[in-house]
């Protein structure tokens, strides 16, 4: 559908502001020569609908382009022991070693 408003768009625009030329020349495009009485307002007016509609179709293609946000599935909560399924068991702290006490230090 956008396609079709773009040609349209650029139909109607292109009569409009051709029109409005053409009239300072003295000629006039026979599809809208009907309109002659009515220049210049009726070219301004056809061109900018025309604009308009070129406007609309560039719109609806760049959100028809628009990346989809994809959905995110929640996450499920830790199994019991905190850890995921599939992680690999580890010791929740290495063990430390143990320093004698310094003389002078408070432990």
């Amino acid at each position: 559908m956008s396609a079709i408003t773009m040609r349209i768009g650029a139909l109607f625009a292109f009569l409009g502001f051709g029109s409005l030329i053409l009239k300072q020349l003295g000629r006039d495009f026979i599809l809208i020569s009907w309109a002659d009485d009515m220049q210049p307002t009726f070219g301004i007016v056809l061109g900018i609908v025309g604009l308009v509609l070129i406007a609309v179709a560039l719109l609806i293609g760049r959100a028809k382009s628009a990346p989809q946000p994809q959905q995110q599935f929640a996450q499920q909560p830790p199994a019991p022991g905190g850890q995921f399924p599939g992680q690999q068991q580890y010791p929740a702290r290495a063990p430390q070693q143990q320093y004698p006490q310094q003389p002078g230090q408070q432990g």
